[in-house]
């Protein structure tokens, strides 16, 4: 390894992932390359009187291969998506040894945009129907955002520094940056860092659903959601979670460890425009990119794969194409949430997986239902029907916009 800039490095070292195609990094990364889709008809809740009856649920996903049932009761689903995809990292690490012998250096950052709305949900039914003083005791520690890094904190034995950030749609991402954060300042050995979002609920469904934010063809749950294509009608919603271990130099080093990829840059902006709508001219956007590249030392016309927020709505497609254009024209572009679902602030996390293991196996998997370019979107290579192999890919960009104006973007390099 280089002296220097690396010093600095975060070496992701293992990928957890659940998702709506697959749980665990193998069967998730091939679920990914065959193009399958993790959308369906909505089954955690009855969805029969709400406009949008579709989403990209976690079906696969049984908390009790991961928990014990007791522990499960006492968890929200966002809570337990996150325990399994930080368990399944850490084992793809071979990493347990660090808390084991180090648990001092080990650091936790698992962000979630809404935290436990589920169980928020449920326990106003039961204070409208049965009275406050049915509630359950653990009502509040399955509520509080912070509830998915604690039981993993607990359960896996974490005692270096951790936390849990909200920042919407970005979270994810932003969690990525906390994570090397830590790293690259001294604060710790190794981090296990994601982000988890189960927000398929009746509230969340019908609040994006009047706010026009989301794609209303149930009749077509695999076409519904649509980046980039002239015929899109907004997001679909996902759930989900992704954890990565991050690792310095020295440690990588000392344990023998084969990275995916390594972390080098991350960029934070803020719209200041509108509290729904991103920037228009996406500027934003374009200014976190600009921002992790110039972190990492990377220039622009590096820049080999983009994982997108790519929503598939019309008021933020068009100006994040544009500054991807911006970045580099040539960039091959491919919108994962045609996939596998928009799962709030758990997106950027799971979209940060993807590009290491493109960068790891040379690949970029494919994004659905792009048949016809809108006219307000920027020519790209978006990568589309099959995965692609790219035997010289060295740098991939994922970035995200969240709701309130907040964006972030990492880069990823090749190891």
């Amino acid at each position: 390894m280089r002296n220097g800039h690396e010093d600095r490095t975060a070496y992701i070292t293992g990928v957890g992932v659940v998702s709506p195609v697959g749980v665990g990094r193998k069967a998730f990364w091939s679920s990914l390359l065959a193009n399958e889709s993790g959308f369906g008809p909505i089954t955690l809740f009855d969805a029969s009187e709400h406009d949008v009856r579709i989403a990209a649920e976690c079906t696969d996903f049984d908390p009790r291969d991961f928990m014990d049932r007791k522990a499960a009761q006492r968890t929200d689903r966002f809570a337990q998506l996150g325990f399994a995809a930080a368990k399944l990292a850490l084992e793809d690490a071979n990493a347990s040894g660090e808390l084991e012998n180090n648990a001092e250096r080990v650091g936790l950052v698992l962000g979630s945009g809404l935290g436990g709305v589920a169980s928020m949900e449920d326990t106003q039914h039961t204070i409208d129907t049965r009275g406050p003083m049915r509630v359950s005791p653990f009502a509040v520690t399955r509520i509080m955002a912070n509830s998915a890094a604690a039981y993993v904190g607990i359960q896996l034995g974490v005692q270096g520094p951790s936390t849990t950030g909200a920042l919407a749609c970005a979270c994810g991402t932003d969690a990525m940056g906390l994570g090397y954060d830590l790293i690259r300042r001294g604060d710790a050995d190794v981090v296990i860092c994601g982000a988890t979002e189960a927000g398929i609920t009746p509230v969340i469904v019908a609040g994006f659903t009047v706010m026009r934010a989301m794609s209303r063809n149930n009749t077509d749950p695999q076409g519904a959601c649509r980046p980039y294509d002239r015929d899109r009608s907004g997001f679909a919603i996902g759930e989900g979670a992704a954890a990565v271990i991050l690792e310095s130099a020295e440690s990588v080093q000392r344990r023998g460890a084969e990275p995916y990829a390594r972390l080098t840059g991350v960029g934070r902006t803020t719209d200041a425009y509108n509290v729904a709508d991103p920037d228009p001219e996406g500027q934003g956007i374009l200014r976190a990119m600009r921002l992790a590249l110039a972190d990492a030392g990377v220039e622009e016309e590096r820049v080999g794969y983009i994982n997108p927020h790519g929503t598939g709505t019309v008021a933020g497609d068009g100006p994040e194409s544009h500054a991807m254009h911006a970045i580099n024209p040539n960039a091959m572009v491919s919108a994962t949430k045609s996939t596998l679902g928009h799962s709030l602030g758990a997106t950027g996390a799971i979209e940060t997986a993807i590009c290491a293991l493109a960068l790891k196996h040379q690949t970029v998997p494919p994004m659905r239902n792009l048949e016809a370019l809108a006219e307000e979107c920027a020519e790209l290579d978006y990568v589309t029907g099959e995965p692609r192999r790219v035997p010289n890919l060295e740098v991939a960009l994922c970035a995200n916009l969240g709701v309130g104006g907040h964006n972030a973007a990492v880069v990823l390099e090749r190891v």
